[in-house]
C-alpha cells in the first residue's frame, strides 16, 4: 500500500473523502448526491479522538446525553419467504423496465433509493443514535475518475453521530452486481474475511480499535460497507453492525434497478483499452519538459488500487502518471515526487460541464483559486485551474464529449501551465 501522502487531485479527493469514513481506499473520489464525496476541499476535517464511555454513548449502548432523537425501538425489515402463487391465478403484469438514461447525460445512481430513504427503511437508528447524513455543498463530480465512477452507476451514503466525547459513523457503497464483485468477496475470503451469512455472498473484516468492512452481493447489488467508532470494537457493536446490514440486504434485494448508463458515440475514442501503457505521446514528456530523466513511460499510481469496487468503477477511465524529477529537495509537507498525471472519462462531457459551473461561480473565487480559459489544439474547451500560486495546476480539456485532466504536483517553477496544454494536445495528436 503506498504510504506517502497525497497530492493535487487525490489530496482534493482525500479532503473531502475524510468526512465519510476511514475506508482504505485514498482516492476519489467525492458528489452531487447526499453522501457522495465531491467537491475542492482547502482544509482537512479531523476526526475526533474520544473515550470509551462516550463512544458507547454514541453507539446507542446508553442514553444520549447529546443532541439527537431518542434511538426508537428497532423497526427491522425481516426477511420473510415469498409466498407462493398459485399456477390457477393469471399471470400477474411485468414489471416496468427501468427507463433508459439519456445517452452522454447526468448519470443517475444504479442503485434506484436514494441515501435518506435507505436509512428510514433499514432503521439507521438501531446501530447510530443521531445519524448525520454527510453531504456536499458543491455540485457535480471534481475529477474525471469520479465522473466514471458515476457512470459505472457507483453511489455512497455516509453518516456519522458525534458528540462532544464519542464519534462513529457508517457508510455504505453501492454498485452494479457483476463477476469482479465475487471475485472480490474471494480475495477477501483469502485475505481473512469472515463470512457474514448476509444476502447471497459477504465478507467482514474487523479490528479491536477502528470497526468493520467488507462486501455484501445480494440480488443485482453490490455493496461495500464501512463502520467504524472512536472506542474499542467489542462484540455487542458488531452484533448491532450485523443486524443492520440484514436489514440493508433486505430493503435493497428487491428493488429493479436503473438503466445503464450509455455514453456518446464520438466517446469511444477515449475508451480505456489497457494499462496506462496504452496512452501514448506525440511529443515524449522528456521533450517537453526539456528534461532527459523523466521517465517516458505511464504507470498506474499505486493508491488507486485501494478497494476492488472503486478500482471496477474507474475500468472504462485512465488515471497514469509520469514521474517528474524535483528541482529543489522535497520539504516534509512534500514528500511525494512531483509527478504529471493524465485522467480521462470517456463520454463525460456533463463531468466537465458541472465542473466548468463550479469554477465560474463565487465559491471557486472565494478560495483564492486560478481559473483561466485556454486553447488546446484538437479540444473543444479547456480551462487550467491553480491552487498556491501554481504549486498545484490542472487543465481540464473536453474532447470527443469526454474530459480529460492533466495535473502537475510540484514544487517546480518551470511555467508548468504551457506544459500542460502541451502534454494534452500531445495525447489527443497521438490518440
Amino acid at each position: 500500500m503506498n504510504t506517502e501522502p497525497p497530492t493535487g487531485d487525490d489530496l482534493t479527493r482525500m479532503l473531502v473523502s475524510m468526512k465519510k469514513n476511514v475506508l482504505e481506499r485514498a482516492t476519489d473520489t467525492t458528489r452531487r448526491r447526499p453522501g457522495r464525496r465531491f467537491g475542492i476541499a482547502f482544509g482537512l476535517v479531523a476526526l475526533i479522538g474520544l473515550g470509551s464511555a462516550g463512544g458507547a454513548v454514541a453507539m446507542g449502548f446508553v442514553p444520549s446525553p447529546f443532541e439527537g432523537l431518542a434511538q426508537p425501538e428497532p423497526t427491522a425489515v425481516v426477511s420473510t419467504p415469498p409466498a407462493p402463487t398459485p399456477t390457477a391465478t393469471p399471470t400477474p403484469e411485468p414489471s416496468a423496465a427501468p427507463s433508459t438514461q439519456p445517452v452522454g447525460g447526468t448519470p443517475e445512481p444504479y442503485l434506484p433509493i436514494d441515501c435518506a430513504t435507505l436509512a428510514t427503511e433499514s432503521s439507521l437508528t438501531s446501530l447510530l443514535r443521531a445519524p448525520n447524513l454527510l453531504t456536499d455543498d458543491l455540485e457535480g463530480p471534481f475529477a474525471p475518475v469520479i465522473a466514471a465512477e458515476d457512470q459505472f452507476g457507483l453511489d455512497d451514503c455516509n453518516w456519522d453521530s458525534t458528540s462532544e466525547t464519542a464519534y462513529a459513523s457508517f457508510a455504505i457503497t453501492s454498485a452494479p452486481r457483476d463477476a469482479r464483485a465475487s471475485e472480490a468477496v474471494a480475495s477477501d475470503r483469502a485475505e481473512g474475511a469472515v463470512d457474514i451469512g448476509i444476502g447471497d455472498q459477504s465478507t467482514q473484516i474487523c479490528t479491536e480499535y477502528l470497526g468493520c468492512r467488507g462486501t455484501v452481493l445480494v440480488g443485482d447489488y453490490w455493496l461495500d460497507y464501512y463502520y467504524g467508532q472512536s472506542v474499542d470494537f467489542g462484540e455487542d457493536a458488531r452484533a448491532l453492525l450485523l443486524a443492520h446490514l440484514e436489514r440493508i440486504a433486505d430493503v435493497v434485494e428487491p428493488l429493479d434497478p436503473r438503466a445503464p448508463w450509455v455514453a456518446t458515440d464520438a466517446a469511444a475514442r477515449w475508451t480505456r483499452t489497457g494499462d496506462c501503457s496504452t496512452i501514448s505521446l506525440a511529443t515524449p514528456l522528456s521533450v517537453l519538459f526539456s528534461d532527459p530523466t523523466i521517465a517516458d513511460g505511464a504507470r498506474t499510481p499505486d493508491y488507486e488500487r485501494n478497494g476492488r469496487l472503486l478500482t471496477a468503477a474507474r475500468d472504462s477511465s485512465y488515471y497514469c502518471e509520469w514521474a517528474v524529477p524535483e528541482a529543489t529537495p522535497p520539504t516534509e509537507m512534500s514528500a511525494s515526487p512531483p509527478a504529471v498525471t493524465v485522467q480521462i472519462a470517456a463520454g463525460a462531457r456533463w463531468g466537465f460541464e458541472a465542473r466548468e459551473e463550479y469554477l465560474a461561480g463565487e465559491a471557486a473565487s472565494a478560495q483564492g483559486a486560478d481559473v483561466t480559459p485556454v486553447t488546446v489544439v484538437g479540444a473543444e474547451d479547456a480551462t487550467i485551474f491553480c491552487l498556491e500560486a501554481g504549486v498545484s495546476c490542472s487543465l481540464d480539456v473536453l474532447v470527443d464529449d469526454s474530459w480529460m485532466r492533466v495535473s502537475y504536483n510540484g514544487q517546480r517553477t518551470i511555467g508548468e501551465k504551457p506544459v500542460l496544454i502541451a502534454v494534452a494536445e500531445s495525447i489527443i495528436a497521438a490518440r
